[in-house]
């Protein structure tokens, strides 16, 4: 029967006298990560007509009138093609 290893803990450390006038590493990780975050996202979405199935692809910031759908509801669309 094989056995298991010893559990082993370690301990972070910590410097008490650090200069306080130079950001530390993770304040800069963290304000670089904070600066990723307000960059605005468009995601590509697709509008599917009700009557006729036909699709048009768009991105979140596009207008759907402008890809020729109508919206009546959320995510419902009618295209403006007759039929």
């Amino acid at each position: 029967m094989s056995t298991r290893p010893p559990k082993t803990h370690y301990a972070s450390s910590s410097s008490t006298d650090s200069d306080s006038s130079s950001p530390s590493s993770s304040d800069t990780d963290l304000s670089i990560r904070a600066s990723m975050d307000v960059q605005p996202v468009a995601s590509v979405e697709v509008l599917r007509c009700l009557r006729c199935h036909r699709h048009v692809e768009a991105t979140s910031t596009d207008d759907p009138a402008s890809t020729g759908m109508i919206r009546v509801g959320f995510n419902l669309y009618y295209c403006q093609k007759k039929i």
